[in-house]
């Protein structure tokens, strides 16, 4: 990736996997109540989801091919839960859930973006 913009790309992507898997596992223990209603689900989701999201943010940090596919991953399993969050489950899911998904996707739409775009070749 030009000028080792991969870095700091990969030190988002990590931190974007590393923040939910923290936080969802303290929801998940009882150590943490973020006021509102939750949804186990939803919180399984997205400590599985932010472990593959560190995952993607070595293999950024590497340049390996992988990093298309995991980044492509993230960012199409955090759409196709955003748009059920909006139709099948709107009534029973909490705002803030709904804004933190769009926020996840937004992103990993642009980290994957920012990797397929590179124009270093990927290795191994």
């Amino acid at each position: 990736m030009k000028n080792n913009w991969n870095k700091p790309i990969a030190v988002i992507a990590a931190l974007m996997g590393v923040l939910p898997v923290i936080t969802g596992t303290r929801v998940l223990s009882g150590s943490f109540d973020p006021g509102y209603a939750t949804f186990i689900t939803l919180i399984t989701y997205n400590i599985l989801m932010g472990l593959v999201s560190v995952a993607a943010g070595y293999f950024i940090w590497t340049k390996t091919k992988q990093a298309l596919l995991f980044s492509g991953f993230v960012a199409g399993g955090h759409i196709l839960v955003l748009l059920s969050l909006l139709t099948v489950f709107n009534d029973v899911i909490a705002t803030q859930s709904i804004k933190a998904m769009t926020f996840r996707s937004v992103v990993w739409i642009v980290i994957f973006l920012f990797v397929r775009k590179s124009k270093v070749p990927m290795v191994g």
